[in-house]
């Protein structure tokens, strides 16, 4: 599950999660459309703007709505797989889900939609189903990883396997053997930027290596 405080952007959180509409008049009656839907909120006009109850528009946008007394804050809960039902082929992240392609390299069902190229750097999306990863590769390039919907993990040799969520980034220099992938709960998409290729090294493309062992990635939780 993710949690957002009340206080963050709401902008943020409804960029993330689904298409949210309003439509007002002077009279203080308001249409709000998520996702294509109708739904029923009131709205109150002050100065011009449409003030709407923050609950009732995070509830219309999937989101658990509580109040922490401790803490003094409202916090919003909603599923990490967006309105898919669990279904890979119906997830929706932001620059789209292109493709299923089928790689002995990686442990389950993924999406590739290649959006740019040129120059040498390649742009692309990357959806992997729950506890989805790919095997232990180099590339002759460094690689950028953008967590842009669910969780998932990224892992440089020698080190310990980093949590990715939306908004997280992870750096990966040429020649540096890695893995990444989903976590076993949730689906995940990446925007991967790679390229170009890394001066004074032989130009292999990616390297495939061996598997991530089961252990270590049951290791890792969820």
């Amino acid at each position: 599950m993710k949690k957002k405080v009340l206080s963050t952007a709401l902008a943020s959180i409804m960029a993330l999660t689904a298409t949210a509409n309003v439509f007002a008049d002077t009279a203080g009656t308001a249409e709000l459309k998520v996702n294509g839907k109708n739904i029923d909120i009131e709205a109150e006009i002050v100065d011009g703007r449409s003030m709407l109850p923050a609950r009732d528009l995070l509830e219309a946008l999937d989101y658990n709505v509580d109040w922490d007394g401790d803490t003094k804050t409202v916090v919003a809960e909603s599923e990490i797989t967006l309105e898919n039902n669990g279904e890979l082929s119906e997830a929706k992240p932001v620059f789209g889900l292109g493709e299923q392609f089928d790689a002995e390299t990686f442990t389950g069902d993924v999406y590739l939609n290649n959006i740019a190229q040129n120059g040498g750097v390649a742009i692309a999306n990357v959806t992997f189903d729950k506890g989805c990863i790919n095997d232990w590769h180099v590339h002759d390039h460094v690689q950028i990883l953008m967590g842009t919907m669910g969780e998932g993990y990224a892992q440089i040799e020698g080190q310990e396997a980093q949590l990715m969520k939306v908004g997280d980034v992870v750096v990966i220099p040429a020649g540096t053997k890695h893995w990444h992938g989903a976590t076993k709960n949730s689906q995940f998409t990446h925007i991967s930027i790679s390229g170009p290729v890394a001066e004074g090294m032989e130009e292999f493309g990616t390297r495939w290596l061996e598997p991530v062992s089961e252990e270590e990635y049951n290791k890792l939780g969820n």
